[in-house]
């Protein structure tokens, strides 16, 4: 326990009347409870008194801290020594000389250090010595505080007084009996003490505490070291830097505040029961299961073009061909993005998280210390914040090789017009997004939070991208028009959505970030706003453009009419009084998230992935009612009683399935947003002391915590969301705009849906009743017949 400051009054000829102090302080820790504090006072009243030694003999007991503090008021300014000696050896352990105050205001900043740690296994009489060279007042103030932590997660209770640091050890013994697999030393402070912050180091070099005590921000070598107001905790072991090893540890605290009191708990616990390979096995297993997602997907929204005549041979020919044939420049685009930045990435999260362990600063990295799991035999990293990135690979994995199959099957039919170059990409995206939220959580930081949303920027971009693609009119369509209308597609190509977007929107993200930590100067601040702004506003003028908003737009909707002079594109202009109101709000709401992060109330990456987000979430609105459109034909006409391919059962299987598909993602989005925002465990916009405070303990096997769980339902409900996507987009175009054999007259098949039941009572009267008849829209309300009859065996 920490002295209270002594103040010894007194007059004496040829000097004021005032303080004059040596503060020595000796915090000795051993074995048992400190004892009360003791002062030793003395009066140096002329000159010749004041050239001999005042000396005092103390006891200290075994493992113990000497800590020596001075300070001196005195009339005329000099230098006051006071040194310790062992008393069997005369031995000189430390000294330290400070100038003495001439008056109580600059007493606080004369007081100099001086600290020895004594590991003899015995009490040792130790001799302090004061030296002063003129006439002064003295005191000599030390306590002895013997308190050793018990390394079984007992709490120890300990009181922090103003100015005196507290330094307690704990023993790690039986090192060759017991299986040490790593340790907490935690502390606790109170909840009514929140305002008052404290730093905790732990080590057993001597030398890095003396310092810790002197300059808590210096850098150690074997030493770690954070900051806290209510709770902090670090975890010893063989990959810490100290590593964890047997002999006595030292526990160092301080307060910012010198001038504050604050009460803390300290505990230290021992696990010799921990491996995590069963642990991520599971998780692995388990994430596996969304194979069923996207079977279910298609069989219910995509029943009647579900894969056919898939064979190990063709599909291995269509992996063969991936690499050197087909239309796959957006997939080959986003691997080549991909490898560039996690390269880069990586350099400049192992940078950091070096710099965390060369300075043994717990604070450059956010990290859940409550569920801090760590990875022993490679890196003094959270093991379970990194193995909760795999459901996002093993889902990428599904979905590449999902989407194989259907191109499988499109070759094996011999289809000429398909695309999978987007659906591709959405496996490889998942797969590095992965991948960059495990580089993140190597070392959790603001600077670094770039990364971990990156491909959540990609993701979301390719589903808007996805949902444009599957309203545009592509050029193979019908290939006897295609000369009148390959200008006007509506379309995304692939150069423009990394040039124009995905370009810009990492690079403003990553300048945002530095911004947000350390402001820009102003003028570079003002032209990067200014830059973020017309970028911003381009985009909006973008997203007009292909809503068709614009009075100048160059793409209409537009129908294709077959004459008896061939086919022809009727351009047409239609603009929603829903796409008004929807496009007026987002515009609305962007221009308050630029205005917040302007005024830096909102980091850059959290704007840009949360207007992502509202507008795949309108389009996928939008969209989805052309994708309900399908599937009311399909069970209307295309399942009949009398069709012994399609029954007349799944006019009831395919809706509930479409109901428990939409329920069950709703509730994965649901789940994962309760584990992100409400369980919030970290936040690494705010100081590290404060991010400290939303810890919390693992929540499912004594390993994963909230966040964990979030990425594990987050890469579920995303999944299920891709997959629908995917099918808005229709990547095979044969599969629903291919004529086998046509059924109506060239002057019937004009697209208009009023010829619908003119086109069936022909067909009816020619006795033809072909299997699939599908309705595809192709913009707003314009439709295109399409019949699809299924060959003879």
């Amino acid at each position: 326990n920490p002295p209270h400051k002594a103040v010894v009054s007194t007059q004496s000829t040829g000097m004021s009347s005032q303080l004059s102090v040596v503060t020595v302080l000796l915090l000795v820790f051993g074995a048992t409870l400190g004892k009360e504090t003791d002062i030793w006072a003395d009066y140096i009243e002329d000159e010749n008194q004041a050239l001999s030694n005042r000396s005092k003999i103390i006891s200290v007991e075994k493992e113990s801290l000497i800590s020596i503090r001075l300070g001196c008021i005195q009339e005329y300014n000099d230098y006051l020594t006071v040194y310790l000696q062992r008393e069997d050896t005369k031995e000189i352990l430390v000294s330290v000389s400070a100038e003495c105050a001439t008056n109580n205001t600059d007493l606080d900043k004369k007081y100099q250090w001086a600290r020895t740690f004594s590991d003899d296994t015995e009490s040792v009489d130790y001799r302090i010595v004061v030296t002063v060279a003129k006439k002064a007042f003295f005191q000599v103030q030390y306590h002895v505080s013997t308190v050793r932590l018990p390394a079984d997660g007992t709490t120890t209770p300990h009181k922090m007084k103003p100015g005196v640091p507290s330094i307690h050890t704990f023993l790690i013994d039986n090192w060759d009996d017991t299986n040490y697999r790593y340790v907490d030393v935690s502390v606790e402070g109170w909840e009514n003490q929140t305002d008052i912050l404290g730093k905790m180091i732990v080590t057993q070099s001597k030398d890095e505490l003396y310092n810790f005590l002197i300059s808590p921000n210096t850098s150690t070598l074997n030493s770690m070291r954070l900051s806290y107001s209510t709770f902090g905790r670090i975890v010893l072991s063989d990959v810490s830097k100290p590593l964890l090893g047997p002999g006595v540890w030292l526990v160092g605290h301080v307060l910012f505040d010198e001038t504050q009191t604050k009460n803390i708990d300290i505990t230290v616990t021992v696990n010799t029961d921990y491996e995590y390979v069963s642990k991520v096995v599971i998780l692995t297993i388990v994430s596996c299961f969304g194979v069923i997602l996207p079977i279910f997907c298609r069989y219910i929204f995509n029943y009647m073009n579900a894969e056919r005549k898939v064979s190990f041979k063709a599909w291995k020919t269509v992996v063969i061909n991936w690499f050197y044939s087909g239309n796959k420049g957006l997939a080959y685009l986003t691997g080549f993005l991909a490898w560039m930045l996690i390269v880069s990435a990586f350099q400049v999260v192992h940078a950091k998280w070096g710099e965390m362990m060369e300075k043994g600063d717990r604070d450059i990295c956010y990290y859940n210390e409550r569920c801090y799991r760590p990875y022993l035999g490679y890196y003094d990293v959270s093991v379970n914040g990194i193995a909760s990135n795999l459901p996002f690979m093993v889902h990428g994995a599904i979905i590449i090789i999902s989407v194989s199959l259907a191109e499988t099957s499109c070759f094996s039919l011999k289809h000429t017009r398909y695309d999978y170059s987007i659906a591709y990409s959405f496996g490889l995206a998942f797969i590095f997004e992965g991948f960059g939220s495990l580089l993140y959580h190597i070392c959790p930081a603001q600077i670094i939070f770039q990364f971990d949303t990156l491909f959540m920027f990609v993701i979301s971009q390719y589903i808007i991208t996805a949902l444009v693609d599957g309203h545009a009119i592509r050029k193979q369509v019908y290939e006897d028009a295609h000369k009148l209308f390959t200008s006007k597609r509506k379309s995304i190509r692939s150069p423009k959505l990394f040039l124009f977007f995905l370009g810009p929107a990492y690079g403003f993200n990553f300048m945002g970030n530095l911004h947000y930590i350390e402001p820009l100067p102003p003028a570079i601040a003002f032209f990067f706003f200014l830059f973020v702004g017309l970028w911003v506003t381009g985009i909006l003028l973008w997203a007009a453009y292909k809503a068709n908003l614009l009075p100048t737009s160059y793409f209409r909707p537009a129908t294709i009419h077959f004459g008896a002079d061939g086919a022809e594109v009727r351009a047409e202009r239609s603009s929603s009084m829903f796409k008004l109101i929807a496009f007026g709000s987002y515009t609305v709401i962007v221009v308050i998230g630029f205005i917040m992060v302007v005024m830096g109330k909102l980091v850059i990456s959290i704007f840009i992935l949360g207007e992502l987000i509202i507008a795949l979430m309108i389009m996928t609105a939008a969209s989805f009612k052309y994708l309900l459109s399908d599937l009311w034909f399909t069970l209307t006409r295309v399942v009949r009683p009398n069709n012994k391919k399609y029954p007349i059962r799944y006019r009831f299987i395919i809706p509930i399935g479409v109901v428990l598909y939409l329920l069950c993602g709703l509730g994965l989005v649901v789940v994962s947003l309760f584990f992100f925002v409400i369980l919030e465990n970290t936040n690494k916009s705010i100081p590290p002391w404060d991010s400290r405070e939303l810890n919390s303990p693992c929540i499912l096997n004594d390993f994963w915590d909230a966040h964990d769980l979030w990425h594990f339902f987050a890469s579920h409900a995303l999944m299920m969301i891709v997959l629908v996507v995917m099918q808005m987009q229709k990547p095979c175009r044969d599969c629903y705009m291919k004529y086998k054999e046509c059924q109506t007259t060239d002057k019937d098949r004009n697209g208009d849906r009023e010829l619908l039941g003119e086109a069936e009572s022909k067909r009816r009267l020619h006795h033809q009743e072909p299997e699939i008849l599908k309705v595809i829209p192709l913009s707003g309300e314009t439709y295109v017949i399409k019949e699809e009859k299924e060959e003879e065996q």
